[in-house]
């Protein structure tokens, strides 16, 4: 019996995960600089070799509103929110568009911070298995 090819887990280059995104190279490079593209660098310079995990980028995908960007500006810049203090009437669209940005903005914060305690927890886990190494 033949076996279906596995999709990978983890992608080595930016061909690759710009391939896997449906996106240009400068695309996903200009995502990664600009919207947090979770991608890994291997050692420290900005020509380091790059790697991506699957799961994390369809993570970011489902959380991050590419699509969404232009919402997510208007309400990051305080759009309708006027200066002399009294509330701006938005229409249903407008309020509809900023709830929607709200929304992905909180998306995306507890996105980061699940993914900062999950390596904060396997950090705990090496040191707790070090200990342990130690007392033996």
């Amino acid at each position: 019996m033949g076996q279906a090819a596995e999709k990978p887990t983890m992608l080595n280059s930016w061909k690759g995960i710009a391939t896997f995104l449906d996106r240009g190279v400068r695309t996903v490079q200009r995502w990664e600089r600009d919207l947090q593209l979770p991608v890994h660098r291997i050692g420290k310079g900005p020509r380091s070799p790059v790697y991506a995990l699957v799961p994390e980028l369809k993570f970011w995908v489902a959380t991050s509103g590419v699509n969404s960007h232009r919402a997510l500006q208007a309400v990051e810049s305080g759009n309708g929110i006027p200066t002399n203090g009294r509330p701006k009437i938005l229409s249903p669209i407008e309020t509809s568009r900023r709830l929607m940005a709200e929304s992905l903005k909180l998306v995306r914060s507890v996105a980061e911070t699940s993914v900062r305690q999950q390596r904060q927890a396997e950090i705990l886990q090496k040191r707790i298995i070090e200990m342990r190494s130690k007392i033996r």
